[in-house]
């Protein structure tokens, strides 16, 4: 903050315009935190809001939702946390009134919103939030990889709503960020083979330094077949869709052995044509669908990397500060180059 206590923010004036400004900082209250933003990334959704993919959008707002920062005041009545922490912040508010919440189903609020969406997000140089939202993690993981602990607990629960994957085929469809954090997650709890799918080779290099057993360029190959035979022609036990892309929805259900399950994690479109209806029945699947993730998933997710069983930092590709963040957004959406996920600084 200046000397006349305002901080620096970036607003989302218009869809495709990012504009840096000033603001007043929130009020801290008795049980809140005030956060240091540190790092905050440009993740898809992000990029969907600001093209104006996301409906209800009020605008001007303070954009971002995926933060990491230290905590530099803490309210009269937390105890979690005091000044100097390092914390990641969850990326939506919930009232903990309403019928979901009452049912510890926050991620589900029917008054909550997402941060940069709903709620005042996170490319701004402070951010108040109640010590319930913020998570601890220690200093021998940094501010940027931080950022995909986001990532990380929403892949943890949607694999928390599958079968045990041990000793489970499993594809992943789609290498982005959340495709290679399922593919780790899959792999390390003792899933193989685990087969990753993707349109860009350099991506399925990455895959494979993470733990896939096998690989299939979606340009080169039918990855329908290409499972098969690796499957013995049954396909596989367990599908994530992870890409959100219509073909490669349907394709899950061509893939999937029967009595087999697919998660379905990508965010698609409203609707997809020519979804076979019929596989459900004839075989027999599971069809999961995933949002979000609760509280102990966003532990789950800061032991596995501080144990070293997940990596977060091969994700990280490019960088821009608060001032730039309208080039590192036309930058990303034109998606040239090897860019999985920018940071804003």
């Amino acid at each position: 903050m200046d000397g006349s206590g305002r901080m620096r923010a970036a607003f989302l004036t218009e869809i495709h315009r990012y504009e840096l400004g000033e603001k007043e900082p929130s009020a801290l209250g008795s049980e809140d935190l005030r956060v240091r933003i540190h790092s905050s990334a440009i993740c898809g959704t992000d990029l969907a809001i600001w093209a104006g993919k996301q409906p209800g959008l009020r605008l001007p707002i303070v954009g971002g939702h995926e933060a990491t920062g230290v905590v530099e005041e803490v309210g009269s009545k937390v105890v979690k946390f005091r000044p100097g922490d390092r914390v990641v912040l969850s990326p939506t508010e919930f009232c903990g009134k309403c019928h979901y919440c009452r049912r510890g189903l926050e991620h589900l609020c029917e008054r909550g919103g997402l941060r940069g969406r709903e709620v005042s997000g996170t490319y701004s140089d402070y951010v108040v939030v109640h010590e319930n939202l913020a998570y601890g993690f220690p200093d021998t993981i940094d501010f940027d990889a931080g950022t995909n602990f986001i990532a990380l607990y929403t892949v943890i629960y949607g694999q928390r709503k599958l079968p045990h994957l041990t000793g489970k085929s499993v594809v992943v469809l789609g290498q982005g960020v959340t495709g290679l954090l399922h593919t780790q997650l899959a792999r390390h709890s003792g899933a193989g083979p685990v087969i990753a799918v993707a349109r860009s080779p350099w991506k399925l290099d990455l895959a494979k330094g993470l733990g896939a057993t096998d690989t299939i360029c979606a340009r080169e190959k039918n990855p329908v077949e290409e499972v098969l035979r690796l499957t013995d022609g049954r396909g596989a036990d367990i599908v994530i869709e992870s890409a959100g892309a219509p073909e490669s929805i349907r394709q899950s259900f061509e893939m999937a052995r029967p009595a087999g399950t697919i998660l379905q994690f990508g965010i698609g479109p409203k609707t997809v044509d020519d979804i076979p209806v019929q596989e459900f029945y004839f075989k027999d699947l599971t069809v999961v669908g995933s949002r979000a993730g609760m509280p102990e998933d966003f532990e789950m997710a800061i032991k596995l990397v501080a144990a070293g069983h997940i990596d977060l930092r091969p994700t990280i590709t490019d960088h821009f500060p608060l001032g730039e963040i309208q080039k590192g957004f036309e930058y990303v959406e034109k998606g040239e180059g090897k860019t999985l996920r920018a940071v804003i600084d």
